[in-house]
């Protein structure tokens, strides 16, 4: 909930919405993504110094999310 309420506030939020009569976007797809890479940064703890995903393609409603690239840095 707190990735979809993050993601509604983002300047860009009216083009996954359906901006100018385009379909929306997944962005329930995009959320659960979101969550995920927090849980998964979470649960390293102090082992990671940064995770990302960029870019994340935010596909059709019901078609899903795909991360394009990821890069994730070790604490050593």
């Amino acid at each position: 909930a707190t990735a979809a309420e993050m993601l509604r506030e983002l300047r860009g939020w009216p083009l996954l919405d359906g901006a100018r009569g385009a379909a929306k976007a997944d962005a329930d797809a995009a959320a659960r993504a979101i969550s995920a890479l927090s849980v998964f940064a979470a649960s390293q703890g102090a082992a990671m110094e940064s995770v990302e995903i960029n870019p994340l393609r935010v596909l059709a409603n019901g078609d899903g999310a795909l991360g394009l690239d990821a890069l994730i840095v070790r604490a050593d």
